[in-house]
């Protein structure tokens, strides 16, 4: 902005010095010509200025690791008012690697834009936002700042893989399973017997057995009880080992909703040490134990998951899933 200001004024003074050696009507209009410029430019440019904004916007919310995605910047003003040229900086952040890329760009008039292609090459959430955005008047003299409307971001998810369904998980959940007694009764094969307690209903008492004993023996159905499943993984390591322990954390995770099986994703957060865990019982809840996976950034080193506690009931499953898969698990 300085070069322009040092032309205008250059031009105002050789206008000067023109109106000082020829004193006729040409000398007069173009002084006040000279003069009136930043008035007329300030009032044609400055509406446009003051309403403009700067929209960035995803090309996909979703994306796997390989695929095109790009963010869309683009300048909005109402009424279709005068613009002139509008100077933005971008910056764009993968959340779980914490690679970052900044660019500039000068763009003109209402409506343009500009396009980042996003970097998919590894999982993540990637967050878009404006750093710096400027806007000048049509001379070049006045510069302001330019609002911009919040930040854009997508996710770039793992690679669907087809996953190898070990033999030890079927035995685990075999091994998983417990027998409670079934609130309200009803019928069932696997049953206890216990004591009649008042309120017992009468067609739960085992008439022969309460015979020989001489007392109230209670039937009591039983149900089985799975135990709470855990899938936990590192969430530390280069990206490529984030990449290839996410692909297998999704794929395993998929089977198990096939099998109707809920279960729950575990890690260790990289700030506090602690562990969080998302529960997973379809698709959609799946999405988001990876989207808030994939908005922690992951150091390359820190304490693995498997030397923490789970909280859950009195039975609980860990499987602990690596680059390569299933690594062992904890009935």
């Amino acid at each position: 902005m300085l070069h322009r200001w040092i032309a205008y004024l250059g031009a105002l003074g050789c206008a000067v010095l023109f109106q000082i050696f020829f004193k006729d009507f040409f000398s007069t209009f173009l002084l006040a010509a000279v003069l009136l410029l930043p008035v007329l430019s300030l009032a044609l440019s400055l509406p446009g200025m003051l309403l403009c904004a700067v929209e960035l916007s995803p090309s996909a919310a979703l994306v796997t690791r390989g695929e095109g995605a790009r963010f869309q910047a683009a300048v909005q003003v109402p009424y279709r008012l005068p613009l002139a040229r509008v100077r933005l900086t971008v910056r764009c952040v993968n959340q779980l690697t914490g690679e970052a890329q900044t660019l500039r760009r000068d763009l003109w008039g209402s409506g343009a834009s500009f396009t980042l292609e996003a970097p998919t090459r590894h999982c993540g959430r990637l967050v878009c936002t404006v750093q710096g955005a400027c806007v000048c008047g049509l001379l070049g003299l006045l510069v302001l700042p330019v609002r911009t409307r919040g930040s854009a971001d997508l996710l770039v998810l793992p690679v669907r893989v087809t996953p190898q369904r070990p033999p030890e998980l079927a035995g685990q959940e075999q091994q998983g399973n417990t027998l409670r007694p079934r609130p309200g009764g009803g019928p069932g094969e696997d049953y206890d017997l216990r004591d009649y307690r008042p309120g017992d209903p009468m067609k739960t008492v085992h008439w022969k057995l309460s015979t020989k004993r001489e007392e109230l023996v209670v039937r009591e159905v039983l149900e089985p009880v799975r135990a709470e499943l855990y899938l936990t993984f590192d969430h530390l390591g280069p990206p490529e080992r984030m990449d290839r322990t996410l692909d297998q954390v999704a794929a395993l995770s998929r089977l198990l909703l096939e099998g109707e099986r809920p279960h729950r994703l575990a890690w260790t957060h990289p700030e506090t040490g602690e562990v969080e865990d998302c529960p997973v019982d379809a698709e959609r809840t799946l999405l988001g134990a990876l989207a808030k996976a994939l908005a922690c950034p992951a150091p390359l080193e820190g304490c693995s998951v498997e030397a923490l506690p789970l909280s859950g009931g009195a039975r609980v499953q860990r499987l602990h899933i690596g680059p390569q898969g299933l690594e062992g698990g904890e009935p």
